[in-house]
């Protein structure tokens, strides 16, 4: 009977270790995926930034289809600059107007921000809900 015992320990052993292996070699795998696809997306997106004559980063989404300058906005650091001005509104805009490039988007974005600051200022929505919605544009 103890000898029973000590093969069924080392084969639970033998299991155990292989799912584990097996297991952990999946996760990292998945990790350096999904690190990659980060990185292509980031080097896909850099493209889209400049600098103006001042050395200020501008983001060149002017001339895009409107949903793909949504993606590069959601991702950019010019948006986060913006964001960490609220409730500063007039701020906001001129920062917009300086770090984006002018067109469709950038139209759309002052709107948009017309829209939360009203909605804001009007006590409809709190600063939370202000801050998400302007993330989500």
């Amino acid at each position: 009977m103890f000898k029973g015992f000590v093969i069924l320990a080392i084969v639970g052993g033998l299991f155990a270790y292989f799912v584990f292996h097996f297991v952990g070699s999946i996760e990292k795998n998945d990790t350096a995926s999904s690190y990659s696809q980060e990185q292509d997306k980031t080097e896909d997106n850099a493209k889209y930034y400049t600098k103006d004559a001042a050395g200020y980063t501008v983001l060149a989404v002017g001339k895009i289809p409107l949903a793909k300058a949504r993606e590069v906005w959601k991702e950019s650091t010019v948006m986060q600059d913006v964001l960490e001005l609220f409730p500063r509104f007039e701020l906001m805009k001129e920062s917009i107007k300086s770090h984006v490039e002018e067109g469709p988007f950038r139209r759309y974005l002052l709107k948009k921000l017309d829209d939360i600051e009203t909605q804001y200022l009007g006590g409809k929505i709190d600063s939370f809900k202000a801050k998400e919605m302007f993330q989500n544009l």
